[in-house]
């Protein structure tokens, strides 16, 4: 991986719809998660900034194409960012189903890291403050683009590309994953080589 600097990364970040079907390195998935939530420093200080810490995100990889990891869905351990695989069977074509438009490259993208998190704790943290409880919501979102911006600089910093989805139903990519209430899922984002 080339060193490149933060500014650079900036201005090479672009959505990328089309992927080559090069697999990408476990390793370079690991710093694409690290990027999302890796513990920074004490007190689990991440990389991405949090309302008064809560940290609600949680991630799934749905894994088509990566090198040194098995085709199929892993939840993220928050703690340790290690991968545990659940047994979901056709989860890439039920997301496509479940996405507006039905986009090819939630199939073609070596992977898919999905951002998912926990609603109710952060209503519950602030709902004294206006608007009752939709503040803590508000943060959950702020959080996760956040993490999202920081997956998509550090792909450009591995060569790769990627895409947001967010037009899909809630409840179908919920099935897909296997999310249990309070957990809810935030974003896709397709990874991959650039074709």
């Amino acid at each position: 991986m080339a060193e490149i600097s933060l500014a650079d990364a900036l201005k090479q970040r672009r959505t990328v719809r089309q992927f080559s079907k090069k697999a990408v390195a476990l390793e370079a998935l690991e710093r694409l998660i690290w990027a999302a939530q890796g513990i920074t420093g004490d007190q689990s200080k991440r990389t991405a900034p949090s309302a008064h810490s809560l940290h609600p995100l949680r991630m799934r990889i749905v894994a088509d194409n990566v090198s040194g990891l098995a085709q199929g869905l892993y939840d993220v351990s928050s703690d340790d960012l290690s991968l545990t695989p659940l047994d979901l069977p056709g989860t890439r074509s039920a997301l496509r189903e479940a996405s507006i438009g039905s986009p090819a490259w939630i199939t073609d993208a070596a992977c898919i890291i999905v951002v998912c998190a926990d609603m109710l704790g952060p209503i519950q943290a602030f709902s004294e403050q206006r608007p009752y409880g939709a503040r803590g919501a508000r943060y959950v979102y702020l959080e996760a683009g956040a993490a999202l911006q920081n997956i998509q600089l550090q792909a450009v910093a591995e060569g790769l590309g990627s895409v947001w989805v967010g037009g899909f139903d809630d409840g179908a990519v919920a099935s897909a994953l296997g999310l249990k209430a309070p957990l809810s899922p935030i974003i896709l984002l397709c990874v991959g080589w650039p074709d």
